[in-house]
């Protein structure tokens, strides 16, 4: 069920509250139904004691011979009469003939026999359950007994009442299922359709209420976990929305102020480290022993590297650079041309399209020219291409070296990890150029993967889109 189910907040909220509505309206229309064919039930209980009450005094003033011509004349295309010599008989048999009284054609107004309302087939074809019912004389206004039975399945009832003179009047009262059946009138359409229409746009104005702070905080949350600089969100909706954004906002404090404090820390232990290495450095100078003196100052402008490396490491997620809209293929032809300039077999093969992408350029040229440099340094040669796809925008960066085992390829990104043991500076850089880069391509919310290529090894860099960045690129094509 989960595919079909609607997938934001305001079409849940319509179709929740539509589907109460329904469920509402069908428990209504049952109850209402329900009451209808009781209040029917008892209106045609009434109306039948009504009628048979008039012919019983009708047949009391008539004499015996003409009670049967008289009864054929008030028999109606509901109601037939008729007289018995005995008391009712058992139901079944007594139905066979109200059947045939039903079935039997009604002398109209004019004189004219019309056909019977009545369906054998289908009006009068199930046999009714129940018994005779038995009713004292202060049951009706005439102050006779009566036999009463309700003959449900023929939507009806039968009467019989034994006459001062002994004789049996016998009465069936019946409706045809075409007559009975009856469909709500259309004002209870139009009144369903209007209640739709305001529970559909009441659930809209709700859902809008609460969708739009939460719009607010998750595009507040993205550019958060992208390292850009966010405002603090106005604490606006419900209590609960209004919590949640009032907790994230005390929570981008306490993270700025983390990143500032250990960039302040990192800052000053380098500035700190320089001196002594400084120190050491003038110190090895007065070693007369040249191969120990080497050695050491080779040592020392290790140290002062790795310092500065991972000072530019760790300032890297601190960035102050401000998020902007860039082409993304142009960046990488540039970034890829500059290289070539310096001598560097580097390729860009991409198709030149224009891919919008909002991002911290610098940061990100960074990281892009890292993984070409480790391309070229490590597998001769580099080849870039682009691909941009409806969710995200894939980088590949492929050479032609000997690859990476794969137990390695992730080890390779944590920092001061080098595969080439020397630790020279001319073989290599400290171990964090890939540790650089997949840091600053997190913090835009991609991520970087190693894979066996062909040959050579498959760096691909993923990087998401959302719908600002899907819109600058529509601007930028037209």
């Amino acid at each position: 069920m989960k595919p079909f189910l609607p997938r934001s907040l305001s079409s849940r909220l319509i179709g929740l509250m539509l589907l109460a509505l329904a469920l509402s309206q069908g428990v209504s229309l049952i109850v209402y139904r329900y009451e209808r064919a009781h209040a029917v039930r008892t209106m045609m209980r009434e109306e039948c004691l009504g009628r048979a009450s008039s012919a019983v005094q009708l047949m009391n003033a008539t004499a015996r011979p003409e009670r049967d011509e008289v009864l054929r004349l008030v028999n109606t295309p509901l109601a037939r009469y008729w007289m018995s010599a005995s008391a009712p008989q058992a139901l079944p048999d007594w139905e066979a003939t109200a059947k045939a009284a039903l079935l039997h054609p009604v002398l109209g107004n004019s004189g004219v026999e019309t056909p019977s309302l009545f369906d054998p087939e289908q009006d009068l074809c199930v046999a009714n359950p129940g018994e005779w019912e038995s009713h004292p004389a202060s049951y009706w206004p005439i102050g006779m007994p009566l036999q009463l039975v309700e003959l449900r399945k023929w939507n009806g009832y039968g009467i019989v009442v034994k006459l001062s003179d002994g004789a049996w009047l016998n009465m069936v009262y019946a409706k045809p299922a075409h007559l009975s059946n009856t469909t709500p009138a259309p004002g209870y359409y139009v009144t369903l359709l209007s209640t739709v229409i305001i529970f559909s746009f009441a659930a809209w104005l709700i859902a809008r209420h609460i969708a739009q702070p939460l719009r607010h905080l998750t595009k507040a949350a993205e550019r958060l976990g992208r390292g850009e600089e966010v405002a603090m969100l106005v604490e606006e909706g419900p209590d609960d929305i209004r919590k949640t954004m009032s907790t994230f906002n005390r929570m981008q404090v306490r993270l700025r102020r983390f990143v500032e404090d250990r960039t302040r820390m990192l800052a000053a232990i380098g500035h700190d480290l320089r001196t002594p290495i400084t120190s050491l450095r003038l110190r090895a100078e007065f070693i007369r022993e040249t191969e120990t003196r080497e050695k050491i100052l080779a040592t020392l402008a290790e140290m002062q590297a790795m310092t500065e490396a991972s000072l530019a490491f760790a300032s890297s997620e601190a960035s102050a650079e401000v998020t902007r809209s860039v082409d993304l293929s142009s960046l990488l032809e540039s970034l890829c041309d500059d290289l070539a300039e310096l001598g560097w077999k580097v390729n860009f093969i991409g198709k030149g399209e224009k891919i919008a992408y909002l991002c911290r350029p610098d940061a990100l040229r960074r990281a892009l020219r890292n993984l070409i440099e480790n391309a070229v340094r490590y597998g001769e040669c580099a080849r870039v291409d682009v691909k941009p796809s409806a969710e995200n925008v894939e980088i590949i960066v492929q050479d032609d070296g000997p690859g990476i085992s794969e137990e390695d390829r992730e080890r390779v990104f944590a920092p001061f990890v080098r595969l080439e043991a020397s630790r020279n500076g001319s073989t290599g850089g400290v171990g964090l150029g890939l540790a650089i880069a997949r840091s600053i391509v997190r913090a835009h919310g991609g991520d970087i993967v190693l894979s066996a290529g062909s040959p050579g090894l498959c760096v691909r860099v993923t990087l998401p889109r959302d719908e600002e960045q899907m819109a600058g690129e529509l601007k930028q094509r037209l």
